[in-house]
């Protein structure tokens, strides 16, 4: 078994509170008082006041351990697992419930009763579209007949889908594999080389709630929602669009999600992801529009990317002190090194949050930052799993746009778009790290 290095614990006085986002007010944050890295202990002198000339000694990071490890790169088993109960083998279990379509699969807990053996586990699925992820807690149950445990019975009892990221999303499929699509259409279309359908869903997409299967042990169950939009089909020889309606859907344990669309010709299912791509709101509207200078056009989609990395991520998900309520550490980071920059903008992300609120900010003229290095930062600590997204765009001149925690509306679109607003072609390409997190009171 692999185990995951021995993490030290956090020691900071004074924990910031979380502090809202229902407005896009500045909040008044002080500036990080913790530097370090994974695995020792740093202590920092703080730079003299210019005025009054105090040192003041900086607290020292000391990030505690987990005592969860990867089990052969299959699964993750949580700290709370009890190996020492007994009960189904380990590897017995994983070989039983891991499936190839899972991202990741956590073991949490099991309960040992003589020969039956109740498993709870989590499961984050691939998602095809990368947007709109979910997770599902589930139950097994093995049962040992002689010396050998075997699975009796499986099912869920929380899916949990994250939405944010589909509402007011653009979908563009470039191939034969939607023409499904033609009959939501008065006169249908025939789909010819070099064109192109466009998905466009409105901003009014509601919450997705899942409507629970009479029998949980089927891994599929239907959605509710309620919201509308738009498809398009452009070739050289056509030009036609119709609206729809989507008040349901699909969704399995493949982290297929699809989606119910209504027009007066029809229904169909759509699957984002599936033979389509996710695209900016700046390219659909060139796409849109008549003259579109694509090649050129300022747009995320004309960007080279790079990747970006963090110490404080295990198995998906930031570690716990990187949460406002057990360390409130802005997490260590690291990318490559990019040509022409002179300066990097760093922003930390709730994607899952209703307005993409700004929980870190920092510049740096490096290509890392330390634990606790953000300018400004309050940590998340959300009831269940979010996912949080940080962005580190390359910058030809370094600029500084003063962002605070609390910020409201800042998708990768709308940064790209502030970073280049005082200087066209700043940025010259960028990249991200996401990982989710959960704050667990019973635990921490």
């Amino acid at each position: 078994m692999r185990r995951l290095t021995a993490f030290a614990s956090i020691i900071i006085s004074g924990l910031l509170m979380f502090s809202g986002c229902a407005t896009d007010t500045e909040a008044v944050i002080p500036e990080s008082e913790v530097v370090g890295s994974v695995n020792e202990t740093i202590t920092e002198t703080a730079e003299s006041e210019p005025v009054e000339e105090i040192e003041e000694e900086k607290e020292s990071i000391i990030i505690e351990p987990d005592n969860s490890y990867i089990y052969e790169d299959l699964c993750k088993i949580d700290a709370e697992y009890d190996e020492t109960a007994g009960g189904a083998p380990v590897d017995v279990i994983i070989k039983e419930l891991r499936k190839e379509s899972y991202d990741r699969m956590v073991l949490l807990s099991h309960t040992v009763n003589g020969d039956t053996d109740t498993i709870k586990y989590k499961v984050i699925p691939h998602n095809l579209s990368g947007k709109g992820q979910s997770y599902i807690v589930c139950y097994a149950e093995f049962v040992k007949e002689g010396d050998e445990w075997s699975l009796s019975s499986k099912s869920w009892s929380d899916w949990v889908i994250k939405r944010n990221e589909l509402n007011g999303s653009n979908w563009v499929a470039n191939s034969e594999d939607v023409k499904d699509l033609a009959e939501l259409f008065e006169n249908g279309f025939a789909f010819d080389e070099g064109a192109a359908v466009y998905v466009h869903f409105k901003k009014n997409l509601n919450i997705i709630t899942v409507l629970l299967n009479e029998d949980p042990s089927v891994f599929e169950t239907k959605i509710g929602t309620s919201f509308g939009g738009t498809i398009y089909y452009k070739s050289e020889n056509e030009n036609t669009s119709v609206d729809f309606t989507c008040m349901e859907g699909i969704v399995n344990d493949d982290g297929l999600l699809s989606f119910k669309l209504v027009t007066d010709n029809g229904e169909e299912y759509f699957t984002p992801g599936e033979s389509s791509i996710f695209i900016s709101q700046s390219l659909y509207d060139l796409y849109m529009s008549d003259n579109a200078d694509l090649e050129n056009a300022a747009v995320l989609e004309n960007l080279d990317t790079f990747e970006v990395t963090s110490e404080g991520i295990f198995y998906g998900e930031w570690i716990k002190e990187t949460g406002a309520k057990n360390g409130n550490v802005s997490p260590e980071l690291s990318w490559d090194k990019v040509d022409g920059a002179t300066n990097y903008a760093v922003m930390m992300i709730d994607l899952d949050e209703g307005n993409y609120h700004l929980h870190g900010y920092g510049v740096s003229d490096t290509n890392h930052l330390d634990f606790g290095a953000m300018n400004e930062y309050v940590g998340p600590y959300p009831p269940s799993p979010h996912n949080y997204t940080v962005y580190v765009f390359a910058l030809k001149n370094a600029y500084d746009p003063g962002l605070r925690v609390d910020k409201q509306n800042c998708d990768a679109e709308s940064l790209f778009e502030l970073l280049n607003k005082d200087n066209p072609d700043n940025v010259i390409s960028y990249g991200s790290v996401t990982a989710s997190y959960e704050y667990l009171e019973r635990v921490w």
